[in-house]
């Protein structure tokens, strides 16, 4: 039963965007007793990989705009 406790947090934290619990949760990645269970961790764990990609995205291109208004200010 923790396995499904460990996804059920994970779907929790991509639906939420809560990329410091998805970090947590990456961390501790059981070992799963189905083929189902590690299906389906195994397709939230992409999912958490795209949306922490994103959000890097986002960081980098709000870091590239504050660099860019720096450099119009100085």
């Amino acid at each position: 039963m923790p396995h499904l406790n460990w996804i059920d947090e994970l779907k929790l934290a991509i639906i939420n965007e809560n990329i410091d619990k998805i970090k947590t949760l990456s961390k501790t990645i059981p070992q799963f007793s189905t083929l189902k269970e590690s299906e389906e961790a195994l397709s939230l764990i992409e999912q958490a990989s795209l949306l922490v990609k994103k959000e890097q995205d986002k960081i980098s291109t709000d870091l590239q705009r504050l660099k860019n208004t720096k450099a119009y200010l100085v």
